[in-house]
């Protein structure tokens, strides 16, 4: 493999009421040193409390740092938010009202500008309830809002499914009234609900400049292995079948690349080490910026300042860089 230096843009930040607004400048013109190579796209990720986790996200950068071979790699950013919808429903029942990516887009957008927006919304939107028209069309509007604001913002946009929800249907029909369902009780048969909205943005796959992946599929086919005792957030290995879905059309995100094999890439001895420190660095780093961006979710920001966390992941990508350089030149 080349020399790789990850390159990761100055951040500059702005406090205008009532929110704290990051201004990020792309760097592009900086200038490369010989051997290495540096990428000024940006890839941002949004989407619920399953991107929050980000693992599908960090086995993908994990995959792109492992296989670049000299090629440029994009910066990626994860910037999803536990609870959150497209739709900007609510169950009654739940703790807060549900965040709505609509609140936070526009900073987002403006603080991050992406070159592309991978998002991937659903299994909150239906607030765990029987199918409804209602509910289906605020969440297609919600949606198509996304894709608007995403190209507004001069990003090509990449839709996920939903996944699965993986309760097990009971033998006898819930006797429960409709709004009584919830994230903590969803209704029995909610999957079909999901298999529903992921049809439809399957339907959206190349129309108007937006790109979908179907991770719905293979999550489905790998339910026994993907979910343990919650049905709404997938496993490690979940994750992992996000992941390689994804990067199975990687070409829908960046045109005239070809799919990457993610397993291929698991079986390299660096896979753990190298993705060790891209979840510590998605940790120190973007979850900062999710807070200095601002949201409505209860909680507790990161103690640590923006400048400290940059700091510390500047230190990480030096650990990142050095160990991809000292396995090419060996």
């Amino acid at each position: 493999m080349s020399q790789f230096v990850w390159f990761r843009r100055c951040v500059c930040l702005f406090v205008i009421a009532p929110f704290a607004w990051v201004a990020i400048n792309g760097d592009a013109a900086v200038q490369a040193e010989e051997g290495v190579t540096r990428s000024d796209v940006r890839i941002l990720f949004l989407g619920d409390s399953i991107t929050a986790a980000a693992q599908y996200v960090n086995d993908i950068e994990t995959a792109l740092l492992l296989q670049a071979e000299g090629a440029t790699v994009p910066e990626i950013v994860s910037l999803g938010l536990a609870s959150e919808t497209a739709s900007g429903l609510s169950e009654k029942s739940h703790p807060f009202p549900r965040p709505t990516i609509h609140e936070r887009l526009d900073r987002v957008l403006a603080a991050m500008q992406p070159d592309i927006v991978i998002a991937c919304y659903g299994i909150n939107d239906g607030i765990y309830q029987p199918f409804s028209e209602e509910r289906f069309a605020a969440y297609q509007e919600g949606i198509r809002k996304l894709i608007e604001k995403s190209h507004d913002a001069g990003a090509r946009i990449v839709l996920l499914t939903p996944p699965p929800y993986a309760g097990k249907k009971p033998a006898n029909d819930d006797p429960r009234e409709a709004s009584e369902y919830d994230y903590r009780i969803p209704f029995p048969a909610y999957d079909s609900v999901m298999a529903r909205y992921a049809e439809w943005i399957m339907t959206l796959d190349q129309q108007n400049s937006v790109r979908s992946i179907d991770i719905r599929t293979p999550m489905s086919a790998a339910r026994e292995q993907s979910y343990g005792s919650d049905p709404i957030h997938p496993n490690a290995h979940g994750h992992r079948v996000m992941a390689k879905a994804v990067l199975a059309e990687w070409s829908k995100v960046v045109p005239e690349v070809e799919a990457i094999d993610l397993s291929t890439l698991t079986d390299d001895e660096r896979w753990d080490k190298l993705h060790k420190l891209v979840a510590e660095r998605r940790k120190v780093y973007d979850c900062k910026l999710l807070w200095e961006i601002g949201h409505k979710r209860p909680g507790t920001a990161p103690e640590r300042s923006l400048n400290e966390a940059k700091a510390e992941a500047a230190r990480i990508d030096e650990q990142i860089e050095g160990m991809l350089q000292s396995q090419s030149d060996g």
